[in-house]
């Protein structure tokens, strides 16, 4: 079950690492303010191995930062955080990927429980924005995720970062269920760099303290639209290198991460394939239709891009790789200013 804190009795340790260790559930800090009725929602470490929003929240909390509204942090996925060594899990061994259960009703395990409680909770406060926070699988820099281009998404989003994809893609992420205003997921950038714990912290103190969403201006804010998902099918297996590996079915750049959220040329070589292009490879767009040989060839056994793409989450851990995705594109022709 959730465990709701109010702000105002925490008694918060010298570090975020020491709060980890006495949060023993999920957990929902709420900051409220007198004769205020708008909420608005923070949603921190949904993958235990990105800890930004979560250190984030730790010193927007320890600095007693007032918000003008109601604001709401949800933390969730302590376990896997904890799990050693500490902030590596994206999630517990042997569980769900809880980013992937949300608006699952048929199921009954710990996670989709989870995912359930947050969606009713989040509900339950009627927020005027939901907010959730990420960090990248790899290194690369900040950008918005969401379902929807609409005027009060990009202005939430600029709060943090100046890129948005768009994307129609269903994976059962938080950021798809329907709160009735505006979700956003922010990715802060890697989990390991410190700018992207201070884009995660300037944007919720924003966030907590700006009065209102300015609808009556256009966001400036680079929109990218149509990614595609690019997942290794299952059973194949995967490794990284500076040159192929016969025995691995596919070998990815070993500096595959200096992709993200760069343009990559017609003709640039991703990495090997050693069994054919459809084997090894599904890339799902947002119709249900698997378009890998129309972004994709193999020319001597090497992966090779056959359109400009703008590439992102690309990561150089295969488990994330092979539970999740190798990494999600945009093809160059869907950007829009």
């Amino acid at each position: 079950m959730l465990e709701i804190i109010n702000a105002e009795q925490l008694e918060l340790p010298e570090s975020a690492e020491v709060w980890l260790d006495q949060l023993h559930a999920p957990t929902v800090v709420e900051c409220s303010v007198e004769g205020v009725e708008e909420w608005r929602v923070i949603s921190v470490l949904v993958h235990g191995n990105e800890p930004s929003g979560f250190f984030a929240a730790f010193n927007f909390l320890k600095q007693r930062i007032k918000p003008n509204v109601n604001l709401a942090i949800v933390i969730s996925s302590i376990r896997a955080a904890k799990t050693h060594p500490r902030f590596t899990h994206r999630y517990v061994p042997g569980e769900y990927d809880l980013n992937r259960r949300f608006g699952i009703l048929d199921c009954h395990d710990r996670v989709t429980e989870l995912a359930r409680q947050i969606t009713e909770y989040i509900r339950s406060r009627k927020p005027s924005l939901v907010v959730d926070l990420h960090n990248t699988s790899g290194s690369g820099p900040a950008f918005a995720v969401s379902v929807s281009e609409h005027p009060a998404i990009k202005q939430l989003a600029t709060l943090f970062t100046s890129q948005m994809v768009v994307t129609q893609l269903i994976v059962g992420s938080l950021m798809e269920q329907n709160f009735n205003c505006p979700v956003v997921t922010i990715e802060c950038g890697g989990a390991n760099d410190l700018q992207s714990h201070e884009v995660a912290l300037q944007g919720l103190t924003q966030l907590a303290k700006i009065d209102k969403l300015l609808l009556d201006s256009e966001a400036t804010i680079e929109v990218f639209l149509h990614p595609v998902r690019v997942k290794a099918h299952p059973g194949i297996s995967l490794n990284y290198g500076t040159h192929n590996n016969e025995d691995i079915d596919i070998v990815l750049l070993e500096s595959i991460e200096r992709f993200n959220y760069r343009t990559v040329p017609e003709g640039t070589t991703l990495g090997w394939l050693n069994r054919p292009l459809t084997d090894c490879l599904e890339v799902i767009n947002d119709h249900g239709q698997d378009v890998v040989t129309a972004l994709f060839e193999i020319n001597n056994q090497q992966l090779i891009a056959r359109n400009p793409l703008r590439v992102f989450m690309a990561t150089g851990r295969a488990d994330i790789a092979l539970s999740d995705c190798l990494f999600y594109a945009v093809p160059l022709c869907t950007v829009k200013s």
